[in-house]
């Protein structure tokens, strides 16, 4: 008889994998946290793994459950900042050379490209919350109003039991709530950004990192701050420099330095790096068989020259965008 799953109700109905195969469960899980081995203790024993998972663009949420004593050994993370929230008993883990120990309270914060090793037992299950790294430094360098130079760096061991952590813990218990809903914000390309920035924005603010005194010293206003705002409530709009320069009410030549001197690029190469990345996520979400078209997708984000545009997606992505939409 099957050992009987403690799946979350957000992932009852997501796609999963269920394995004793510890190479198949290795390679769904290097989709999600990066490519590994999986490991059972006992020769003699059978794995029994299942994995769940859901994504939206820069979020996925996923739920591991191991029925056997198992290491997973994984050289190089992902991509990505990820979670890993114990949801029961006590898991070892080692993070880039440092031995956490986490219960129900705790949770280990995997930085993106890190070294880690997981000690799962069947009373460890984990559910895991990923978060693109562009999502991540997106939202430090329009906070700081600078280009992230330094790659980012979490603290390991994440303490749930403090009073502030609420903020983390609210910010999941939506993302789960949203994931079972039919009208679910993450329907919505707007809604599904909402969510992204409450979480990297509560990570951001309650775990310690290398960028977390900067983000404290931080203003919360500012020219670049207001400028960053301003383009990204106005992205799919016609670019002006002297309108932006006039909504934060500067020079031209001024807004262009200060955009050299924090950025390295100017105000028109940031929103054009802005909008590829939302053509990117919407020919990702799009499906060609109901009448979506690069052209049009292109269009809805300025881009009107298509070679031109085909040439700068291809120089940012590495592939055309046409084999993005058809891998959607």
């Amino acid at each position: 008889m099957a050992r009987p799953l403690r799946t979350p109700p957000a992932l009852a109905s997501a796609p999963s994998v269920r394995t004793d195969d510890p190479r198949r469960l290795a390679g769904e899980l290097g989709t999600l946290l990066g490519e590994g081995t999986v490991a059972v203790h006992d020769n003699r024993a059978s794995l029994d793994g299942a994995l769940f998972t859901r994504s939206f663009d820069t979020i996925s949420l996923g739920y591991l459950d191991i029925g056997t004593p198992t290491t997973i050994d994984i050289p190089v993370t992902a991509d990505a900042v990820t979670v890993c929230m114990n949801q029961g008993g006590a898991l070892a883990a080692r993070v880039d050379g440092v031995t956490v120990h986490t219960t129900t309270v705790q949770a280990i914060v995997l930085s993106p490209r890190t070294a880690v090793r997981l000690e799962m037992t069947p009373e460890s299950p984990q559910l895991l919350v990923r978060l693109e790294r562009h999502a991540v430094e997106a939202a430090v360098a329009r906070t700081l109003g600078r280009r992230v130079s330094e790659p980012l760096r979490f603290e390991p061991l994440f303490d749930l039991s403090s009073p502030e952590s609420i903020r983390w813990s609210i910010a999941v218990q939506l993302l789960s709530t949203e994931s079972m809903t039919d009208s679910s914000l993450l329907t919505l390309p707007l809604g599904r950004q909402s969510v992204a920035d409450l979480l990297v924005a509560s990570l951001l603010l309650l775990q310690p990192s290398n960028y977390s005194s900067s983000l404290r010293r931080q203003a919360t206003s500012g020219l670049m701050v207001d400028a960053l705002a301003y383009i990204e409530q106005h992205l799919a709009e016609p670019f002006s420099l002297a309108v932006l320069a006039h909504a934060v009410h500067v020079s031209p030549r001024h807004l262009q330095q200060t955009f050299r001197d924090r950025l390295g690029t100017t105000p028109s190469g940031y929103v054009r790096d802005q909008r590829l990345q939302r053509v990117r996520i919407d020919l990702t979400d799009a499906d060609p068989r109901r009448g979506a078209t690069v052209a049009g997708i292109a269009q809805r984000w300025g881009f009107t020259h298509a070679g031109r545009f085909a040439n700068e997606y291809r120089d940012r992505f590495g592939e055309s965008p046409s084999r993005t939409l058809r891998g959607a």
